[in-house]
């Protein structure tokens, strides 16, 4: 297992690739929410297993928000996605961020407590998804 990091222009097939499986045809989030306009600034991140096939994404903004962390169903459950959290908190840390937040999908908040995250606020809809704020100190 490995994570690379990457930008939009390089990786835009992988990436899109997997959030489009997970978020679009898995969840039912329309393709003009998930494709926000927000990847081009955006560091990337992608997790491969053993061969070229991307198992999983994720990208971090200048502003400290990780987001579209996504893991293809066959993959799920073999560290992919902690393996992707450690990357993006490790660059977050390189780029001097002492803080990161996300908009956790409210039945992944146990997975982003154990990296160190914690709520603020009160649930809220997303792509008609209920959501929860979470933040981490770095």
């Amino acid at each position: 297992m490995k994570v690379l990091t990457t930008d939009w222009q390089s990786s835009k097939a992988q990436l899109t690739f997997v959030r489009h499986q997970v978020f679009v045809l898995e969840q039912g989030v329309p393709e003009k929410i998930e494709q926000d306009g927000e990847d081009e600034q955006a560091v990337h991140f992608v997790a491969f297993g053993t061969t070229a096939v991307p198992t999983g994404v994720c990208r971090l903004q200048e502003s400290g928000k990780i987001g579209r962390l996504a893991v293809l169903p066959a993959y799920r459950h073999q560290g992919y996605a902690s393996l992707l959290m450690k990357k993006v908190i490790q660059v977050a840390r390189e780029m001097g961020l002492t803080r990161v937040y996300l908009h956790s999908q409210a039945d992944s908040q146990v997975f982003y407590e154990k990296h160190g995250f914690k709520v603020e606020g009160d649930t809220f809809m997303e792509a008609d998804i209920p959501h929860v704020l979470m933040t981490r100190e770095i």
